[in-house]
């Protein structure tokens, strides 16, 4: 018999807030001719993440998917910067869920960012302030898909990974939270999720 979900950890970034990141990468997939999916997984991957934490700028982070994707030799800065700025930070769908699953679970957040970053994402954006609490990589000193965030997130909330659901537009990160025994969810569509919840919940 399976152990009774009692914590849901989202990741932050592409679940739970995010760019319009479908036109940024549909216009790159397209441009390079690479899958939806397969561009994505680089051009929100990790170079976005240290781009969203301050640690490179947008020129760095241009030439990072460059060598990342097949055909990234195609992407022209100037042109992806036009769209990007027309794509606003945003909540996505996944929010909507939060208020009913805090009724019944302990909701928590992980994600790869600093402290004052998610201070500055606060002002703007309510629901943050109505989870348990927000895993930084920062706070815990590594980033995922690093075990130790995943234990650390655990000792924090203080939950089981068996009695855990982890939920991340990743595949390396939930990957690494399933390795530990979480039940976790690749997140890449809100319909998808909403079937995972459903089954699991």
């Amino acid at each position: 018999m399976q152990n009774k979900i009692t914590t849901i950890f989202f990741d932050l970034f592409g679940v739970l807030l995010g760019i319009d990141q479908s036109v940024v990468v549909q216009y790159l997939s397209k441009l390079i001719g690479a899958p939806y999916l397969e561009a994505r997984e680089i051009v929100m991957g990790e170079p976005f993440m240290r781009l969203e934490r301050s640690e490179i700028n947008f020129t760095q982070y241009v030439d990072e998917i460059r060598a990342a994707l097949p055909n990234g030799n195609r992407i022209v800065a100037n042109d992806l910067r036009d769209i990007w700025m027309n794509s606003k930070v945003g909540e996505m769908p996944a929010v909507s869920l939060l208020e009913k699953l805090q009724t019944d679970y302990e909701v928590w957040i992980i994600s790869n960012t600093t402290e004052s970053h998610i201070r500055s994402l606060k002002s703007k954006f309510s629901f943050l302030s109505l989870v348990c609490g927000i895993i930084t990589s920062e706070k815990a000193g590594v980033h995922k898909p690093n075990p130790k965030i995943f234990q650390f997130s655990l000792s924090e909330a203080g939950a089981k990974a068996t009695s855990s659901i982890f939920i991340d537009d990743s595949y390396a990160n939930t990957e690494a939270a399933e390795s530990l025994g979480f039940i976790a969810y690749h997140y890449t569509g809100f319909d998808g999720l909403i079937t995972f919840i459903n089954h699991h919940l």
